[in-house]
């Protein structure tokens, strides 16, 4: 059963968030949700599967929408603002789960929001990147740091599906392969929206964020 909190992100604008939190707490995961303007919400049926995974494994799990989204304040933006958004929500999950892994994951538009905040969050321990838009959109979405950029220490999985439609898995393992700390997995068989794989998906990512514990 999800609980409802309130999360403010750093410049004051006050978030819809609700978390889970298992019996016996090993990790804390925060979740950032797909393109605010293109129907996604904290309650995507992926990210719901993912919570579902990784909460049975031992991770709490907050989830959140965006400023501008549900009853979130503020208007939507192309990643930067919701930047705020993340950072503001995992300050929010260190406080309910102390003491414990922090680590952030998310899928398309939030693949790109988790791997832009990793560089201000120094105490990460791992980033989930599910299907990135590596070179961004003009008006839609901006783009990843280059691989040159990335002084991050933590590990990172990047996570693509085989015949992904929306971002090109090409570039996402190009990209991958050029961080030293990066790992790549390819889905076979999978799309942007991983139907019919969340299973997989899920275990690929609670395997490698298990190695964290």
């Amino acid at each position: 059963m999800s609980d409802a909190v309130e999360v403010d992100s750093v410049d004051g604008l006050k978030l819809e968030a609700e978390i889970d939190v298992p019996e016996t707490l090993g990790g804390a995961l925060l979740l950032c949700h797909p393109h605010p303007q293109m129907g996604g919400t904290m309650n995507a049926p992926l990210l719901l599967a993912l919570r579902d995974r990784l909460v049975a494994g031992g991770w709490g799990v907050l989830r959140f929408n965006y400023r501008g989204i549900g009853s979130s304040e503020g208007e939507t933006g192309t990643g930067g603002p919701e930047e705020g958004d993340a950072r503001g929500a995992l300050r929010r999950l260190r406080q309910l789960c102390p003491g414990v892994p922090m680590a952030v994951a998310g899928w398309s538009f939030g693949a790109g929001v988790a791997l832009r905040i990793l560089p201000r969050e120094p105490a990460l321990e791992a980033v989930v990147a599910i299907a990135p838009s590596v070179r961004g959109k003009e008006g839609v979405t901006i783009p990843v740091p280059a691989a040159h950029e990335v002084r991050a220490t933590a590990p990172i999985l990047v996570v693509c599906g085989e015949r992904d439609e929306q971002v090109s898995p090409a570039d996402a393992r190009a990209w991958a392969e050029s961080v030293p700390t990066a790992r790549y997995v390819e889905v076979r068989g999978a799309n942007h929206f991983f139907w019919g794989q969340y299973d997989r998906l899920g275990d690929t990512v609670a395997s490698f964020l298990d190695e964290i514990l």
